[in-house]
């Protein structure tokens, strides 16, 4: 935006500052500004820079839906859950708060387990900003507060962005410091479940000018949201089963049980609670911006977060509604800060840009692995095998063998993107810059049996029966350019290409002991390779891990492109067509029989158009798209649990978009919008890979996990929402009503044959309620969300592929919909 349009704004601001509903609209800081020519009862003109330029949307030639700060705040969107029901091109997988894959246009092929933090990139691109937040495990769930705009990209945007941007790409835009003028604001909220507990935030912002040309904006919040989901008592009789009859045991100590069978019954009475899956968030951030003169500004931020979860967000119905029956009460803290800093200047009339920052994230948790521990226990009978039968030195049995996991991932990235572009007026006119990328992420997963005998023991870990300590590092380079030019004073030809080049690498531990346990992993693998092992069992200050059976490079190089035609009809009506392409490295799988998984590509043709009728009132944008993916990554889960990520082969989505919003009157809008995904489907057959991860190409149809039509899994076929708000005066008050309603249909549950254990989600439908009125500088609103209580259900996660009963399969336990909630909100703005 150049510095005149930033004045005349400004002064826009003050002219209708004094106005109740205005200044909410201004603080909110100008996602949706009016222009200057805007009148009551019309739609407001949206500025968005997915392109790297400010524009307005209604002229850029992509698949973008964008939520305002208004409307944010208008919907009571405080996190990723909130606003990923409102985005409909984007679906996500969850496990609960800081722990979700996000995708769009049904680009996935995960399964309902875990992530694997050694696995495959995301492949959908989150920014704060201008810079990539991406992790591998999941995405940030930044609070939702003082934000000027959500911007989705659907699709593979082949040239200005990369970092996991297969799909498309997802940036959330801060407000910024504004030397103009003064400004503040508060919210205080108070909420409860239905069947719940209560919670309630606060949050609250400055900007502070501190001369003509510098400003700085304070922005903090605490959230704490109550607990839904309970967990409760249970009881599970354990066979401990082993082939190894007296005397000998595993441990070839001797056995107290007279036969195969040593049954014992356990429960999980110390961790009975309800409500048991709070969350406290806090966090906030720090701007300054100065003008150092009328051609360069720098702006430095800091951002920072802590969020504390305990429980379990998904519930398993064999225990009924939001009920689970976990033998351990697990958590997630998710503690992150990124320091930023732009540059924006210029040489002559040319526009320099540099972004760059650090971002440092430690995640920490504790998940209740028992469903592993039962399905096993019972799968031991049908392959003659002691999975839960732990025997100490002196022949005594650990009578509770059930587990969890303790995992921590410390995660650092740094990154850089300098561009420069011509001037906007130009007739040839682009944009061109390089971008670096570095990140890594130590991770640890310990599989912890509480008490466990050394014998069992990764050695040197205590209680560890199998471990994942590795340290990951994914480097990225690209050179990118991106050109417009004016064929006519309406018909626009757009051309980029980005090279990039990817150094990623994997070293350290996987794994057993050396104790029979496996071959392919663990322990034995490191004597395989000759590495040695340096821990001793039962001691355990020797390291964080016992050897190195894992050092591991994927060096790859390629590129990305778009062509896009764009003709402009009248100035309220465009067209364009895209062709696009997304790109994701391949990598190394941890089991070396495995071996490498290649990178997969996907080609993307998009015909859509962006219309404006009845003098601004309605707006109607829309696409229809078809997609090629080749060589699809997806993660199976094999022997022992180890997943190993394989190409499946090749899948094509084709569906349609539409956006639409009304202003019927001064008083009365409306919008909906909706994404149909007509086919998402393989096209080649995936075969069931080896238990050891070893792909396979062709294959008997006993042994074909998905057949030619396969759906794709985690993503419905149809998502849609509709808002109507009708705003109107009571006396000097101003006020509102507004509904809302959200639907999805069904979601399959991965590639694998597994989804027919696990079963589809069905679809479901939920409504949200709000009112409002507010006199001056203060607003107030009452909301109930999910009027109807309806339990959708948003995913279906499971601990273990067990390969005889299926018993984590059949019970997986369901991510659900947020319960009907209601609350009250005050603020004010000054």
């Amino acid at each position: 935006m150049t510095r005149s349009r930033k004045r005349k704004l400004a002064r826009h601001r003050a002219k209708w500052a004094g106005m109740p509903l205005a200044s909410a609209i201004l603080a909110s800081g100008g996602a949706a500004y009016a222009a200057t020519e805007a009148e009551q009862g019309t739609l407001e003109e949206v500025v968005v820079t997915a392109q790297k330029r400010s524009e307005d949307l209604q002229k850029v030639p992509i698949s973008l839906q964008v939520l305002s700060g208004e409307k944010l705040e208008q919907l009571q969107v405080s996190g990723f859950d909130d606003y990923a029901r409102l985005l409909p091109s984007l679906s996500f997988r969850s496990y609960g708060p800081g722990q979700t894959q996000l995708f769009f246009r049904g680009i996935s092929s995960s399964n309902g387990t875990v992530g694997l933090h050694a696995g495959f990139l995301p492949s959908s691109g989150l920014y704060l900003d201008d810079l990539p937040v991406t992790t591998v495990a999941g995405a940030l769930d930044i609070h939702v507060y003082d934000i000027a705009r959500i911007e989705a990209l659907a699709g593979p945007q082949g040239t200005l962005y990369g970092a996991s941007s297969l799909s498309g790409t997802l940036r959330i835009i801060t407000n910024k410091p504004d030397p103009s003028a003064f400004s503040a604001g508060y919210d205080v909220k108070a909420d409860k479940w239905k069947d719940g507990d209560g919670g309630g935030a606060f949050e609250g912002y400055m900007n502070i000018p501190l001369a003509e040309h510098a400003a700085i904006r304070l922005v903090g919040y605490y959230e704490h949201t109550g607990g839904y989901i309970n967990n409760v008592y249970r009881q599970d009789t354990f066979q401990r089963y082993s082939p190894n009859t007296p005397p000998n045991s595993v441990a070839g100590a001797p056995d107290n049980c007279p036969t195969n069978y040593c049954p014992v019954t356990i429960n999980n009475a110390n961790v009975v609670k309800k409500n048991f899956n709070p969350v406290d968030t806090a966090g906030g951030r720090a701007a300054l911006k100065v003008d150092l003169n009328d051609q360069w500004t720098i702006t430095p931020m800091l951002l920072a977060q802590h969020q504390k979860t305990s429980g379990d967000f998904g519930y398993d119905p064999r225990f009924g509604d939001l009920n689970v029956g976990d033998y351990f009460r697990g958590y997630n803290r998710d503690t992150w800060y990124q320091s930023a800093l732009t540059v924006e200047g210029k040489i002559s009339n040319w526009d320099i840009n540099y972004t760059g920052g650090w971002f440092d994230r430690k995640v920490e948790n504790l998940v209740d692995y028992s469903q592993y521990s039962i399905a096993y226990d019972a799968q031991a009978i049908a392959n003659q095998y002691a999975y839960t039968r732990f025997a100490d030195a002196s022949g005594h049995l650990l009578d509770r063998p059930v587990q969890y996991t303790q995992n921590t991932d410390k995660y650092t990235k740094q990154s850089h993107e300098f561009r420069i572009s011509s001037p906007a007026e130009y007739r040839l006119r682009g944009t061109a810059g390089l971008f670096y990328q570095r990140q890594t992420d130590d991770i640890r997963a310990g599989f912890v049996v509480p008490n466990l005998p050394v014998f069992y023991e990764v050695a040197g870990q205590q209680n560890v029966y199998y471990l994942s300590q590795m340290d990951r590092t994914d480097r990225d380079y690209a050179a990118f350019g991106e050109a417009t030019f004016d064929i006519t004073d309406k018909l626009k030809l757009t051309g980029g290409i980005r090279e990039f080049w990817v150094n990623n690498t994997l070293y350290g531990f996987f794994g057993f002991n050396d104790n029979g346990y496996s071959s392919s992993a663990g322990e034995a693998l490191c004597i395989a390779e000759g590495n040695p092992i340096v821990t001793t069992p039962g001691v355990y200050t020797g390291g964080n891990r016992p050897c190195v059976n894992t050092d591991k490079k994927v060096v790859e190089h390629g590129e990305t492109h778009k062509v896009n035609l764009q003709y402009q009809i009248d100035p309220a009506a465009m067209v364009y067509f895209t062709w696009s392409t997304g790109f994701r490295p391949g990598g190394n799988n941890r089991l070396p029989k495995a071996g490498s998984y290649a990178a997969d590509t996907l080609t993307n043709f998009e015909l859509g158009w962006k219309t404006g009728w009845f003098d601004h009132r309605l707006r109607a944008n829309g696409a229809v798209f078809y997609e090629r993916w080749k060589d699809v990554q997806t993660a199976v889960q094999g022997q022992y649990g180890i997943t190993s990520i394989v190409n499946a082969g090749n899948a094509k989505v084709e569906g349609l978009e539409s956006e639409l919003e009304w202003a019927v009157n001064e008083h009365l809008t409306v919008s909906a919008s909706a994404t149909g995904l007509l086919r998402m489907e393989t096209t080649t057959v995936f075969c069931e890979p080896t238990k050891l991860g070893v792909p396979q190409s062709t294959c008997t149809a006993a042994f074909v996990d998905a057949p030619v039509g396969t759906q794709l899994p985690g993503t419905p076929k149809l998502k849609t929402n509709g808002t109507a708000r009708y705003a109107f005066n009571v006396g000097d008050y101003k006020s509102y009503v507004q509904g809302t309603v959200n639907h999805q249909s069904s979601t399959t549950y991965s590639l694998e044959s597994t989804r027919y254990y696990a079963g589809d989600t069905p679809s479901f439908t939920t409504f949200d309620l709000s009112a409002g009125t507010g006199l001056n500088n203060w607003h107030a609103e009452a909301f109930i969300e999910n009027l109807f209580d309806k339990r959708g259900e948003l995913g279906k996660n499971s601990e273990c592929n067990d390969l005889a009963a299926h018993y984590c399969l059949i019970n997986a336990h369901v991510y659900p919909a947020k319960p009907m909630e209601f609350g009250v909100k005050f603020g004010q703005k000054f």
